[in-house]
């Protein structure tokens, strides 16, 4: 080919090349999961909330979850924090929030006497692309089983 056409040919292809960029993918429906359960002295459960970004392109920041836990189908409480975490793409992160559980959801946790523990969280989470996105609500249904941990006492994973 000669120079000429060349020169010719290198924008188109540079075009072609910018066309197929797009503005980028968007967010992924983020999830929430209980990855850790624990009594404290006072009666509090301390809950330890993994947060999973499946976003394969672009990591998030975590504005805020807000969700009702259920345990053993019993209310246990409302869990609502603003944790502030940027998550990079397809990783996951960890909050920790205090709830005061309902006597309901203490007695299911009692009755299991070591025994897995089906768990709910219910709610939303506000995710940004980024770690300056706009903040976008995404539904949160995360259901799961914990189980009591061998050898260390009043904790659930």
């Amino acid at each position: 080919m000669k120079p000429a056409s060349l020169r010719r040919l290198f924008p188109v292809m540079a075009l072609l090349a910018l066309s197929a960029c797009g503005p980028g993918t968007k967010l992924q429906q983020p999830a929430a999961s209980i990855q850790q359960l624990q009594v404290l002295s006072n009666g509090q459960w301390q809950l330890t909330l993994r947060i999973q970004n499946y976003s394969y392109d672009t990591g998030m920041h975590v504005y805020a979850l807000d969700a009702d836990v259920d345990l053993s189908g019993k209310r246990a409480g409302h869990v609502t924090i603003s944790p502030g975490l940027d998550i990079p793409a397809m990783s996951a992160d960890t909050a920790t929030a205090t709830i005061t559980p309902d006597a309901e959801a203490r007695a299911a946790l009692a009755d299991a006497k070591g025994n897995a523990v089906a768990y709910e969280l219910k709610g939303g989470m506000d995710v940004g692309k980024g770690e300056s996105g706009k903040p976008q609500h995404f539904d949160l249904d995360g259901k799961g089983y914990i189980s009591p941990v061998p050898g260390v006492a009043n904790t659930w994973r």
